[in-house]
């Protein structure tokens, strides 16, 4: 007999004023494996984790646990079936420790917590999973991939079994992106599951087991990861072939039209965001500013 399914999604449609999210979607998710969630931008991905997490209700359709149904009212309600989650935007308390980050919300740790203990379990997981962080350090003073792994460690703390990250390497460089794909194998090799929402093929790739693509707010198909490429994902995404390799056309750029010298600008904590930075562009030329969130692009 085969195995039941961790977690199963049937037939789940959700609706907004003027748009319709989700139109009847069917997923489930096995033990242990990295099941990746792709899509374009609007392509209902996160609308169908928001109702895995309580964030939203769904309109029809049904959740089953180990096939038994189950109704998931809240966050917190989804947190005590074992489901988890780290959204793109994380709801960290900038003022807060991590430990006390860690704890917030958690209804059972009651009025007094010991921070001690907290702090070691922390530590604990932290080196487990080779997401490093310390407990004690002020939530402002961290990087983007720091406050990312305070997501997924409050998530550990809870005993969160099934974890669903949204776009978690948006925000990462490349070498934090390996750190949390670590993370990820270690945790499905001891038999966690983790939903991998992302619109990155060569990631999809590189960590998914299985991979669902959606399109429209409708179902187009699950594929075990080795039976597909970057062109049959693409095909699935956007419904037609889609030329991969783009040729750039030579140009000659024109004289400098821009010119930026030891610009320094501090953000909204009045802090230096931008220190001296200095760049020109040519007509006819595309000048790239590379970097991942919060390191002075939106200052600059």
């Amino acid at each position: 007999m085969a195995e039941l399914p961790v977690l199963e999604m049937r037939n789940i449609t959700k609706a907004f004023p003027g748009i319709l999210a989700n139109d009847n979607i069917s997923l489930d998710l096995r033990k242990g494996e990295v099941h990746a969630l792709l899509g374009e931008n609007g392509a209902g991905k996160t609308t169908l984790m928001n109702i895995l997490f309580g964030i939203y209700k769904p309109d029809k359709g049904e959740i089953l646990m180990e096939g038994q149904r189950i109704s998931i009212s809240s966050p917190h309600n989804a947190l005590k079936y074992g489901i988890g989650m780290v959204q793109q935007h994380f709801t960290v308390v900038p003022s807060f420790t991590v430990a006390e980050n860690v704890v917030l919300g958690l209804k059972e740790m009651g009025f007094f917590v010991k921070t001690k203990t907290v702090e070691s379990i922390i530590k604990k997981l932290g080196e487990s999973y080779d997401l490093p962080v310390n407990p004690r350090a002020r939530v402002w003073t961290l990087s983007v991939g720091e406050k990312q792994r305070i997501e997924i460690l409050k998530l550990l703390y809870t005993g969160a079994k099934v974890i669903i990250l949204d776009e978690p390497t948006a925000v990462l460089t490349p070498q934090e992106t390996e750190v949390l794909f670590k993370a990820i194998r270690k945790l499905v090799s001891e038999g966690s599951s983790v939903i991998f929402i992302s619109h990155k093929l060569d990631e999809v790739l590189q960590i998914s087991d299985r991979v669902t693509v959606l399109r429209g707010g409708r179902f187009v198909g699950t594929e075990e990861r080795s039976s597909i490429d970057r062109r049959s994902l693409v095909r699935m995404m956007v419904g037609r072939d889609v030329l991969l390799d783009f040729d750039k056309p030579k140009t000659e750029p024109g004289k400098t039209v821009l010119e930026v010298e030891k610009l320094t600008v501090k953000n909204d904590k009045n802090l230096e965001a931008v220190r001296e930075l200095s760049l020109s562009i040519r007509s006819g030329e595309i000048l790239g500013i590379a970097g991942v969130a919060g390191n002075g692009q939106r200052e600059l």
